[in-house]
Order: structure tokens, then sequence, then C-alpha cells
């Protein structure tokens, strides 16, 4: 009888764990579910949008409308020679609060990076002035100052104030079987002598319909191309400032297309 009872405390005992480790088990399972689904809602919706941010394209959301540096800024902070003087565009942070952040892991060693300014430097140029395969120039380049270095902005780049003319003197020879001499000759070269960031478009690029914006290094459309939506069917086009259809197609035998309509018309 004893051991009846026994058994029947046992089987319970066993039933209950069971149950409870299920129950556990159940609950780990909805939690991880829940987790997925959670995920699975962030990659389908992406994350919210920061204030005025831009949203970055990647596999599960993107980023768009960061706001864009002003040129005028980029000039300033193209002339920055330490990390001290950036907090002159950074009024409200503490400095001693920006050196509390490390970016060496303890493993691999860190260089504080010299700035590529904007600035004349050697660079290797070549002395050819002939493209015949036979000819060989001693010595085939050399190296001159030309202007180099980053500027911030990919409106602007490195460009020469002042330049200087270099007349070098090379030897040439011809190949045939073996070589003979062919000649000396002057060949001049440019040399940069001052250089600044400036703009990559100029006045001169622009077109009769375009103005010149010098602080944003652009050409602008004299119009504004509110006339193309008053159209319907055309689109403003800032390159050529002008409206252009919106979509183009192609017409059947005895009609021809019409840009003026954005239609195919009878020819």
């Amino acid at each position: 009888m004893y051991h009846t009872y026994f058994i029947i405390y046992y089987c319970l005992l066993l039933l209950i764990t069971t149950t409870a480790t299920f129950d556990k088990k159940y609950q780990f399972k909805q939690f991880k579910d829940s987790s997925s689904e959670n995920i699975f809602n962030t990659n389908k919706h992406g994350p919210e949008r920061p204030c005025g941010g831009h949203i970055i394209e990647s596999n599960s959301y993107q980023i768009k409308n960061y706001p864009e540096i002003p040129l005028d800024i980029i000039m300033e902070l193209n002339q920055v020679k330490s990390v001290s003087e950036l907090f002159k565009f950074m009024p409200h942070i503490d400095i001693q609060e920006m050196f509390k952040y490390e970016t060496n892991d303890g493993q691999n060693s860190t260089i504080i990076p010299k700035a590529a300014t904007c600035t004349t430097e050697n660079q290797t140029v070549s002395l050819r002035d002939d493209n015949n395969p036979s000819l060989y120039y001693s010595p085939p380049c050399t190296r001159v100052k030309r202007c180099g270095g980053c500027c911030g902005s990919s409106l602007v780049s490195c460009q020469p104030t002042e330049v200087e003319m270099l007349n070098f003197e090379v030897t040439i020879l011809q190949y045939n079987e073996t070589f003979t001499f062919k000649e000396k000759k002057i060949i001049t070269i440019e040399q940069h002598v001052k250089c600044k960031c400036d703009c990559i478009v100029k006045e001169k690029d622009c077109k009769p319909s375009q103005m010149y914006n010098a602080r944003e290094c652009q050409c602008v459309c004299n119009n504004s191309g509110e006339e193309c939506e008053e159209q319907g069917k055309k689109v403003w086009d800032s390159d050529t400032c002008s409206c252009r259809c919106i979509e183009e197609q192609e017409c059947t035998t005895g009609y021809k297309y019409d840009y003026n309509t954005c239609s195919c018309e009878l020819a």
C-alpha cells in the first residue's frame, strides 16, 4: 500500500515538473517570437527618422534629408589646423568631454593624421611629348610642384593661383634593333607656386539661360520652372533650364512626337 502511494506521488511530482518546464519553454519561445516580430517590423517599416535627419540607404533602412553643410563653413573648416580649433564651430560642447572618448581598443596603436591641406606638393609628371613607341626619353619623367590636398566639398578643388614654366632638357633615343641618338629636346612643364580651394564650376561654364552663384559654386537657372507644373505633362530640367516631357512615347506610322504637346501628332 505504501509502495502504491509512493508511485502515485512520484508520478504527480514528475507531471508538475514537466508542466512547469513546458510553461517556461513556451514563455521563452513566446519572447523569442515576439522579439523576432519586433525586429521584422523594424526592418519592414524602418526606424524613426532623426529630427531634420537624412536617411541612409542600407539593407534594412534608409536615412534621408541630412542638412548639407554650407559651402562658406566648409571653406572655414579647411583652415582648421588642430582638433581644438574645431570647438569654435561647436560653442555648446565642452572640450574636456570630447577628450574622454577613446578610439584605441588597446590592440592597435592609432595615429592622429596630419591634414592634407590645399598646398603645393611633389607630383610625378611625364616628360614625353610623343607617343612613338620606338622613342625613349631620358629621363622619362620628373617631379614638380603641383597643387594637391582636399577641400572638404565636392564643389571645390585645390587649384593653382600662381604658376611658373620650367624648361627641362631631355635626351631622346630611337630604337630599331639597337638604340641610336635622335636629339636633345627642351620640354616645358608647368609648376604650381601657390594654391587655393576654389569652385570647380566657373562662371564661364554657365549657359546663357543661367546665372552664376559664386557662394554655392553653381550655375542656376534664370527662371524657376513654374510653367512646367501648369502644363502638367512636363517636368523642369535644371540642366537645360527648360521644361521637358515627363514621358516620351513612340508614335505609329503617320504620326510624330511633338515635344511641345508631349504627344503624337499627325506628321
